[in-house]
């Protein structure tokens, strides 16, 4: 069938018991035109035969097996199969509201037909449910309103919260941005592949919808991410990010991302400093260490050279202060009494 609306793109890796759950909640939903494209991830357990098992079963569920490969190959495998007028992608352990995928649509079929439309996520961590939405505000956004109020935030804020462009599974794409633009998953980056994919997705889009508070995606998160334990692979992937997103952006004649990308790779380092400190299988010598190793970084020095910050809060001023003048010990000192004055 070439005249499908919605083309959903699900990498599967090893998720035997969550598969059904997720599956499930694509088939059922209200909105029908859709074909949903499973790429195993060269699976090891029954995850394979699951898919193969919904492929029987529903006439829009295609399978593709690739060798493992990584979730932003299996992706990009999924885009270049897609025949849908517009894209969207679902994790695997993840599952969607009923209505999801009818409202979303409903908006491509009305005046405000957009490029991107998004909606808001609901995080599950130890079956604690929170209610994720965006500083944004809802409804339509032509080009310039794109660049004038999601541009400036696009990256990184300047107290280092929340992006508020930042899943892409709670967006529905125009596939022809992909392939106009020659948009694809950077397979070389090992986490954050989302925030580069976004990046380059935002400033090629024409126009965007911003569906607030419909919590339609449910996104399970587990205790400890595979991130959040420091390894010197992650610092390289960040390091990496920052180059990829410099390169993407430094030229753009829309708007000045300069001061952005310095602060996004200030942003990296806080998250590696914090997974340090946070620990526990290392004593503070080896912190110590650790910690000297990452602001002692070239790339670092020249981020902080000519980079005003006077916008940031007293707190984040002072750590700040420590990386930029390498100041390791007092970093990891400051971090302990914050720690205890917490729990006091």
């Amino acid at each position: 069938n070439m005249n499908v609306s919605l083309s959903v793109i699900v990498p599967v890796f090893n998720v035997e018991n969550y598969l059904h759950k997720c599956i499930d909640s694509i088939i059922n939903q209200a909105f029908d035109d859709l074909e949903i494209i499973l790429v195993n991830d060269g699976s090891t357990d029954a995850s394979p035969k699951i898919c193969d098992d919904y492929a029987q079963k529903d006439v829009r569920v295609k399978v593709i097996h690739q060798e493992n490969a990584g979730v932003s190959v299996a992706r990009n495998n999924g885009i270049n199969n897609a025949l849908g007028n517009y894209v969207t992608f679902v994790d695997s352990d993840d599952w969607l509201e009923p209505s999801m995928y009818e409202t979303m649509f409903a908006i491509t079929q009305s005046k405000n037909a957009s490029d991107i439309i998004m909606c808001d996520f609901v995080t599950i961590k130890n079956n604690i449910k929170q209610e994720v939405s965006s500083n944004l505000r809802n409804g339509f956004y032509t080009k310039q309103q794109i660049i004038n109020e999601l541009y400036p935030t696009l990256l990184v804020t300047e107290d280092f919260g929340r992006i508020p462009i930042v899943s892409v599974c709670s967006c529905l794409f125009k596939r022809s941005i992909f392939v106009d633009n020659k948009i694809k998953f950077n397979a070389d980056l090992k986490y954050s592949e989302d925030y580069l994919f976004m990046a380059d997705v935002m400033i090629n889009a024409n126009s965007f919808y911003y569906l607030k508070h419909k919590y339609f995606y449910n996104y399970l998160q587990y205790e400890e991410s595979r991130s959040k334990k420091f390894q010197a692979v992650w610092w390289d992937n960040l390091l990496y990010l920052n180059e990829e997103l410099e390169n993407l952006l430094k030229s753009n004649k829309e708007f000045d991302f300069t001061r952005q990308i310095k602060l996004q790779l200030l942003h990296s380092v806080l998250l590696i400093l914090n997974s340090i400190c946070k620990n526990d299988g290392m004593d503070f010598y080896t912190k110590r260490k650790e910690i000297k190793f990452i602001v002692n970084q070239p790339k670092l020095t020249q981020v902080f050279s000519n980079l005003s910050l006077k916008n940031q809060r007293k707190s984040l001023k002072l750590i700040l202060f420590f990386i930029k003048h390498k100041m390791a010990f007092m970093y990891l000192f400051y971090f302990r009494i914050i720690t205890l004055l917490k729990n006091a």
